[in-house]
């Protein structure tokens, strides 16, 4: 079974609340808060987990908020390798801050930036994931956005270590790090219908379907998915290019459905499925996300439930770490 190894350069203590109703320059009592790790590679490990998958996470933390993170992640059992940047003010791990509004449902998101990486931190990183890599090549997961500090090409050079090591590198980031990247031709791309727009402009599931055959024809990526919200996945390879509708839900929050869809589809890569069913399993896992609140990710029994009533089929031994 291959190994799957995340990494998190700018990970987040996510603190979600809630308040009655958002008012300008008011005190606002809010709700007690709950934390959570987060940060894209940190939730895809912990979806991961959930789904029964095992991972290895690396995390570059920082201060204060950078030992909370290492303190909240211990107790999920997920195997960990923590970076550490120190303590020093600018250097600090960020959070977010996610306020949910309870008489309209609506909830408001505030991310702060990450911390400021030195000079040659980002090669001194590189050779750490490249040792890991070559010690145990599978599939590698890069998420997330890149921390000040951080060239735009780490990305870039995280996917060349990858190939030259016989690894697969799956890529969920955007803008000028996903672009660099595509000079190295990951293994997978994941971008969504909003980026899709970004990029290629007009309607988003026509975008989504110029943009994933673009980035296949000029080999920026061996496949391309762009999700497309509750229209469900766009699919892109040389050979073909299929759609996979979303179940019909409740939507609560849609924080953390891409994470969960990363962590499912990659899931299903690990365990030898076919790459429709691991996309499939993808949506069902962002489907599940999204009935869940604020920053909770993907529950196994509704990201089964889900993938059945898609057509999918769960073979008991089948799934990544058994």
């Amino acid at each position: 079974m291959p190994s799957i190894l995340t990494v998190t350069l700018n990970p987040a203590l996510d603190v979600t609340t809630a308040v009655d109703k958002l008012l300008p320059q008011q005190k606002l009592r809010c709700g007690v808060p709950r934390y959570h790790p987060g940060g894209g590679g940190v939730n895809v490990s912990r979806a991961i987990k959930e789904l029964g998958g095992t991972s290895r996470a690396f995390i570059a933390v920082g201060g204060n908020t950078g030992e909370q993170l290492q303190a909240l992640l211990a107790r999920t059992g997920i195997a960990c390798e923590f970076w550490p940047l120190g303590h020093a003010p600018e250097v600090e791990s960020r959070f977010s801050l996610t306020v949910m509004e309870e008489t309209t449902g609506l909830h408001y998101r505030f991310v702060l930036p990450g911390p400021a990486f030195g000079a040659g931190e980002d090669d001194r990183i590189l050779r750490r994931l490249g040792e890991l890599i070559d010690a145990d090549p599978g599939l590698v997961v890069a998420s997330g956005s890149l921390p000040p500090g951080i060239p735009a090409d780490f990305y870039a050079r995280l996917a060349r270590i990858a190939r030259e090591r016989g690894a697969k590198f799956i890529l969920d980031t955007h803008g000028e790090a996903l672009r660099a990247a595509t000079a190295e031709r990951p293994y997978l791309i994941r971008l969504n219908h909003l980026e899709a727009q970004e990029l290629v402009g007009g309607e988003a599931v026509a975008a989504a379907h110029r943009l994933a055959r673009s980035l296949i024809d000029r080999q920026m990526a061996e496949i391309a998915i762009v999700t497309l919200g509750d229209k469900g996945a766009i699919v892109g390879t040389a050979d073909r290019e299929f759609e996979i509708a979303p179940p019909r839900v409740e939507v609560h929050s849609t924080v953390g459905a891409g994470d969960s869809f990363v962590a499912a589809l990659t899931v299903g890569l690990a365990s030898h499925w076919s790459l429709e069913d691991a996309a499939r399993y993808g949506v069902a896992a962002a489907a599940a996300a999204v009935t869940t609140e604020a920053t909770e990710l993907c529950r196994a029994d509704k990201v089964n439930a889900f993938f059945a009533q898609m057509g999918g089929r769960l073979p008991a031994a089948s799934r990544a770490g058994d």
